[in-house]
């Protein structure tokens, strides 16, 4: 596994995607401007409290920092270079979220990665 966080391994996640960059405004051509970071998330099946108890524990440890060093999976971009993992550094971690319930377990989590310069 090589997704890190502050070079520590977090727990396991299901799915790891890059998300949509927002719209800021409009060219006079009718084009969209982007915002510059991107964001990411981590999503974790879950079955237990302890589960997501893990993974609050872990954000307590690296949120206390401010921002967070990822290695994740790079945003690809057409380099004609072969999937890889890459470091991005000067990001922020989200308090991790717990998903919908079934029955009486939480179905999953999110961890969310913002101000992800890939640029």
């Amino acid at each position: 596994m090589e997704y890190r966080i502050n070079g520590r391994e977090p727990p396991c996640p299901t799915t790891f995607r890059w998300l949509p960059r927002r719209v800021v405004d409009v060219q006079g051509d009718n084009r969209p401007i982007y915002a510059a970071p991107r964001q990411c998330e981590f999503r974790f099946d879950l079955v237990s409290y302890e589960d997501f108890s893990a993974l609050q524990d872990f954000f307590f440890t690296i949120q206390s920092t401010g921002v967070a060093v990822i290695n994740v999976p790079a945003y690809p971009y057409g380099t004609g270079i072969a999937y890889g993992y890459r470091e991005y550094s000067g990001c922020t971690m989200g308090e991790p979220a717990m998903g919908p319930f079934f029955e009486e377990y939480p179905t999953d989590a999110i961890l969310l990665i913002t101000n992800v310069v890939t640029e």
